[in-house]
């Protein structure tokens, strides 16, 4: 596979990721905030995540095909393994910190002021997850980019975490029970597990691999 089409069709899946969840977490983070949800904005978090993720990938595959120097006569095909330990170490990262968030959350519990529209906007934002994650996997195994499948595997994780948001919010509306905390909880966990299968595959490669004769 040419490396130029490759590391030009992994750079602009990347932007398209950057672009979809930066709009995702302004309107999350904006609906969360007024109507006072943990999990609606730590929804949104995890959407900034994916934000930074994809940067990392396009850093990754920017220097993976860097010409080989003296120094490194084999070529920087394993940094784009690196940037998927990065953006593993991220997404692990941000679930440690929301599930103490969580915690908090259910210690000292406050009440919700939920509406249509953040339903509304959560709903949206679940089909849009869907897809992205569908479409950044597709790319990431056509161009063999192992940071591009975890950023994928990541989004269609925030599916399931948009799903559990609106469980959390129709049983809020439904029985005036806010489960801000639990839900945040459940969030957390699936976060970390992403985070987790995502930095197995690269750091297999980097530890014993060959690395991608296309990826150099």
């Amino acid at each position: 596979m040419n490396s130029k089409l490759r590391e030009k069709q992994i750079t602009k899946t990347s932007l398209v990721g950057i672009g979809t969840n930066l709009l995702l977490v302004g309107f999350k983070a904006a609906v969360g905030l007024i109507a006072g949800s943990l999990a609606v904005v730590l929804d949104a978090v995890n959407n900034l995540t994916d934000a930074v993720s994809s940067v990392v990938s396009i850093v990754g595959i920017k220097l993976s095909h860097k010409a080989p120097t003296k120094r490194h006569p084999f070529g920087f095909g394993r940094v784009e393994y690196l940037s998927a330990v990065i953006v593993a170490a991220i997404i692990i990262a941000t679930g440690v910190v929301s599930g103490v968030e969580s915690v908090k959350k259910i210690i000292t519990p406050e009440s919700a002021d939920y509406s249509w529209i953040t339903i509304t906007v959560v709903s949206v934002a679940l089909v849009v997850k869907i897809a992205l994650g569908l479409f950044v996997r597709m790319q990431g195994k056509k161009y063999h980019s192992d940071a591009l499948v975890g950023s994928g595997t990541d989004a269609l994780f925030d599916a399931v975490i948009s799903a559990s948001t609106l469980v959390g919010i129709g049983v809020a509306m439904g029985t005036g029970y806010n489960i801000d905390g639990i839900v945040g909880i459940i969030i957390s966990l699936f976060i970390i597990k992403a985070g987790i299968d995502i930095l197995l595959s690269p750091l297999g490669q980097m530890l014993g691999a060959r690395p991608d004769s296309e990826a150099t």
